[in-house]
């Protein structure tokens, strides 16, 4: 157990904003969320009010877990996303996102004028769209004579990676996501205070540790659960899958 407890805490200390275990204790802060928000979205008078971290978001057949999503005071969700590997297909990926935000976040009954507004903003350690930008914004348009023009229908999608470095204060924010070590910058104080807490204090660091432990727990809960749910797609009975997985026919039966 000693063992496993070292292992956890070099792997804490190694973590960077791109990790997902990491971010999502970062998002927790609503400071520091706001002060990338603003520099990412060039909103200097930004106002996070609400920023919640690993938000399971699920329809009928497909869930997913929200690294961070926040509600700003004009009453638009924006979500945070990291990914670090390749080969998600990145752009019907944020698709989803962006629809199963909307239709959570939207109160029964609401007109179409009132559905709120629902930006997701991708963070990759990769050029996603490979268009050699640092940030790009997409969003739905229509063709007019030739010329594509926006159609403001609440919803966009800002690709941002950490690789391109234009100059911005958005490539400079970016680069720092790439970072082990503590930093400090005149630009980013909320984000460079944070990560010396996590980094640094004793206390901090043993947050990351347990953040650590739980992600690992957790992938090891979505693995028995994906191998559950291949059971139930075969006919294995609940006691049947139960002997399989160790699981009590109960829990099994919860999962149908």
């Amino acid at each position: 157990m000693e063992d496993f407890r070292k292992e956890v805490l070099e792997t804490a200390r190694g973590l960077r904003l791109m990790d997902d275990v990491f971010f999502r204790l970062i998002g927790e802060r609503k400071d520091v969320v706001e002060e990338i928000l603003r520099t990412l979205l060039d909103e200097k008078d930004l106002v996070v009010i609400e920023c919640s971290t690993q938000k399971v978001i699920s329809n009928l057949f497909r869930g997913v877990t929200l690294d961070a999503l926040c509600k700003l005071k004009d009453g638009r969700y924006v979500n945070v996303e990291v990914q670090k590997d390749s080969g998600n297909d990145d752009i019907r990926r944020c698709r989803f996102h962006q629809s199963i935000i909307t239709a959570k976040v939207t109160p029964k009954g609401t007109k179409f004028k009132d559905i709120p507004d629902v930006i997701v903003i991708y963070i990759t350690g990769y050029d996603a769209l490979k268009n050699g930008q640092a940030i790009t914004c997409a969003e739905m348009c229509q063709l007019v004579n030739g010329i594509y023009q926006p159609l403001d229908d609440g919803a966009k999608t800002i690709y941002a990676n950490t690789v391109i470095n234009d100059g911005t204060d958005q490539s400079e924010l970016l680069a720092l996501f790439e970072k082990r070590d503590t930093f400090s910058s005149a630009k980013f104080p909320k984000l460079s205070e944070a990560i010396k807490y996590y980094k640094d204090d004793e206390k901090g660091a043993g947050s990351v540790c347990n953040s650590v432990e739980e992600l690992a727990k957790l992938y090891a809960d979505e693995r028995i659960i994906g191998i559950v749910n291949n059971l139930i797609k075969q006919g294995l009975t609940d006691e049947q899958i139960a002997s399989a997985t160790g699981l009590t026919p109960e829990a099994v039966h919860d999962l149908r």
